[in-house]
């Protein structure tokens, strides 16, 4: 037996209306161990407009080497890990590919989060094939600098669930290409049960996102639409969740990704969402001790 050696960080993308230097002081404040950094140009950001989590982030880093530099000081300075990079990434963009994954070895060899193609653009033969041919470009550069890529499960892409990005990271080591293990995205497409998931994904399974999603009706016959909330009060029932996580053995980076803004501002999020995380993971109880993990790089069926 062992003690859970679990950390908790956070997705800046989640946080728009704060700056990078402001989260640093909070989560330092807070007792959070690591970020994974929104990664994207700053330059239209627009301070006389709301901030919005995709379309005028303010917490967010611009892809060169400076900020990073600068990033990565400050983050070290605080006690605070940068386990991943969050850009967005055209699937066949090599040369960006590859300045990212030398800016990811610059932030201290941090993850590097890859996107796959959206289906409804192309068969899922031709996206698949297009996939493993942009990876087999790039992989070689990210072993090079120490860097993981990371393919996140997330909907409207070709590996919406764990099983789809299975079917893509299980050509390549695990050291090489992960699964980034995004809960919050299964409540929109994807959803299959955890610990299935957990042994399918097996060695590929490198940080878990954690949010939640609520649906509400659109009228009769137009199916439900679904809207970011509170991860406590969604269709995802994440005590269990992360309870089934925690047993498994996983001792990687949790990192809270709360896109919700009705509920309160991004200040208050991170402080009411550290201790409901905490609660649900039980890392706040220092008597609690769990099996070893038992997963492998082949822990998975053939496809």
């Amino acid at each position: 037996m062992r003690t859970l050696d679990m950390r908790l960080g956070v997705s800046s993308a989640s946080l728009p209306s704060l700056s990078p230097e402001s989260l640093i002081d909070e989560l330092a404040r807070l007792g959070y161990q690591g970020v994974e950094w929104r990664v994207a140009d700053t330059r239209q950001l627009n301070p006389a407009a709301p901030w919005h989590a995709r379309d005028n982030n303010r917490c967010t880093v611009a892809p060169d080497e400076a900020s990073v530099q600068r990033i990565r000081h400050l983050c070290d300075a605080a006690g605070l890990t940068i386990f991943a990079l969050s850009p967005y990434l055209a699937v066949g963009d090599v040369q960006q590919a590859l300045r990212l994954i030398d800016l990811a070895a610059l932030a201290g060899q941090a993850r590097l989060r890859l996107w796959a193609p959206d289906p409804e653009r192309e068969s899922y033969t031709l996206a698949c094939a297009r996939m493993r041919r942009f990876l087999d470009l790039i992989v070689p550069r990210a072993q090079a600098n120490g860097v993981q890529l990371v393919l996140e499960v997330h909907q409207r892409t070709i590996c919406a669930s764990p099983s789809l990005a299975m079917r893509i990271a299980e050509h390549y080591p695990p050291q090489q290409l992960g699964i980034l293990y995004d809960m919050g995205n299964l409540a929109i497409e994807g959803r299959e049960n955890v610990k299935l998931s957990l042994e399918l994904m097996g060695a590929h399974l490198a940080h878990v996102q954690v949010k939640n999603v609520a649906y509400r009706a659109q009228g009769p016959g137009l199916g439900w639409a679904w809207e970011w909330c509170p991860p406590d009060e969604g269709v995802l029932p994440l005590r269990q969740m992360l309870s089934t996580l925690r047993d498994s053995g996983f001792d990687d980076w949790v990192s809270i990704e709360d896109f919700c803004t009705s509920a309160c501002d991004d200040l208050d999020k991170l402080a009411r969402n550290r201790a409901l995380i905490r609660d649900y993971l039980g890392l706040d109880n220092p008597g609690v001790t769990f099996p070893p993990a038992k997963r492998t790089a082949h822990d998975h069926c053939t496809h």
